[in-house]
């Protein structure tokens, strides 16, 4: 490139002039340079190749730094709509599993039964280190009814069920039909021990503990399905 500086004298004609050379002229003679094409006066087509010149040498630094502002961006960005597809369906599992107010009802029922049981076993506890055989026997009666009711009731509750609850609830009530297994184990070992006269205070502090068992399996399974337990909504 060359740059003409002045090149007309003070009587209007041409002076003679030294050419100045531009950062362009120092740039390798490539085929991009052959691509620009020659047009307007010398001048501009010399001003041409500087400015892409300075496009040339600027543009890798710009490519570089888009490629790591878009690297950085993507590891960073959870995918989009992964939230709101979780969580629309956790809003159609519970509304699949929860418990109508036939339901709500039902377990209010359960929960009382095994709660009056569990007492009834309290009670005996505190009679089982000085109690008569006899007295023991008359304790028994209201825990033996009162576990009765207790059972009964929450093989009505899970009869209720629905195909989808029956389905989506299946490993917790499995777990509140083990809890229940249990109480029923711990009861029958109670009457065995009292008719053979035996030590009952150990069996019967073990069938509390398995009435507090199905307590909280209860409670959890209810809470599956949507019911509140009646401290909480009060």
């Amino acid at each position: 490139m060359m740059i003409c500086i002045d090149p007309y004298g003070d009587d209007g004609s041409i002076s003679d002039y030294k050419p100045l050379h531009s950062f362009a002229d120092s740039l390798p003679r490539t085929g991009f340079q052959k691509a620009i094409p020659n047009y307007g006066p010398p001048n501009m087509n010399q001003l041409l190749w500087l400015v892409s010149g300075i496009v040339l040498l600027m543009n890798p630094f710009a490519l570089q730094a888009q490629r790591r502002g878009g690297h950085g961006a993507g590891t960073a960005r959870a995918p989009v709509g992964a939230s709101s597809t979780d969580d629309l369906k956790d809003f159609k599992r519970a509304v699949a599993l929860q418990a109508s107010p036939d339901q709500v009802v039902q377990f209010r029922r359960l929960t009382e039964g095994t709660q009056v049981a569990r007492k009834s076993a309290q009670d005996l506890l505190k009679l089982a280190e000085n109690a008569s055989k006899s007295d023991l026997f008359r304790s028994t009666n209201p825990l033996t009814s009162a576990l009765e009711v207790a059972q009964s009731e929450n093989q009505k509750f899970l009869e209720s069920f629905s195909a989808v609850q029956k389905s989506g609830l299946k490993e917790v009530t499995r777990k509140l039909d083990k809890a229940n297994s249990d109480v029923t184990k711990r009861s029958k070992a109670l009457t065995r021990d009292l008719e053979h006269s035996q030590q009952i205070s150990g069996v019967a502090e073990k069938l509390d503990k398995a009435l507090s068992d199905l307590q909280v399996r209860q409670l959890a399974l209810g809470k599956e399905m949507g019911i509140q337990s009646e401290g909480s909504s009060q």
